[in-house]
């Protein structure tokens, strides 16, 4: 009997010190902790900006989000997003003579750009986030990302329109929605003045559900 109550007694230690042992995060994102439940297994928690609200997770969600992700969805931060400047058309002059104006036609038409012609692309087609729980998606940029200020952005996902924005925190993702009912795989086409610059599928790789947390708030 005693034997019995020693070993039941280790095995209870072994649990907690094993629950208790700190592990690194799969990226370090700062206000994140994690610890080892069992032995292929963590659990870590999160705590917000604000120093007062903490998040748990039942796994390690830098393996599928940033800090900036977390902090949008969990935490009630805004991130800054961008607004693109109007395209304000150029008037022609005002010709003196018809002849003018048709070689002014003319020479507008042979240097004008054509909608759709492909440019150069935006996205490299990696996914770095994508939750299907928070319906967000987060595309990688090419490097050196181009500068989107004055250009009008439009993101396709299955043939609906997403709202997209740079992630404040990494500026070389673009978090985008998910629109309602999309599923994967799905055709993405990106466009910049409404000249596409990606068209690919994305199989879904990655597309996870990622734990509904429990918010809680420190004393």
């Amino acid at each position: 009997m005693k034997k019995n109550l020693s070993l039941a007694f280790y095995a209870l230690l072994l649990t907690m010190c094993t629950s208790s042992t700190p592990v690194e995060p799969s990226k370090p994102i700062e206000g994140l902790s994690c610890r080892a439940t069992t032995a292929n297994a963590v659990a870590c928690s999160y705590t917000c900006p604000d120093g007062e609200t903490v998040v748990d997770f039942d796994e390690d969600p830098s393996l599928s989000a940033t800090k900036g992700d977390l902090d949008s969805l969990f935490c009630g931060v805004i991130p800054a997003t961008f607004t693109p400047a109007p395209v304000i058309p150029t008037n022609s002059p005002t010709p003196a003579e018809t002849a003018t104006l048709e070689a002014t036609a003319t020479a507008a038409s042979t240097i004008s750009p054509t909608v759709g012609t492909p440019s150069s692309p935006l996205f490299t087609g990696q996914v770095t986030m994508c939750d299907t729980g928070a319906n967000l998606i987060s595309f990688r940029m090419v490097t050196p990302a181009p500068d989107l200020t004055g250009k009008t952005l439009s993101v396709v996902i299955a043939d609906q329109e997403s709202t997209c924005q740079v992630n404040p925190t990494n500026t070389s993702l673009m978090t985008c929605t998910i629109p309602p009912g999309v599923t994967f795989p799905a055709q993405v086409v990106v466009s910049l003045d409404g000249a596409v610059v990606n068209d690919f599928i994305h199989e879904g790789i990655g597309c996870t559900q990622i734990t509904t947390p429990v918010v809680t708030t420190t004393p």
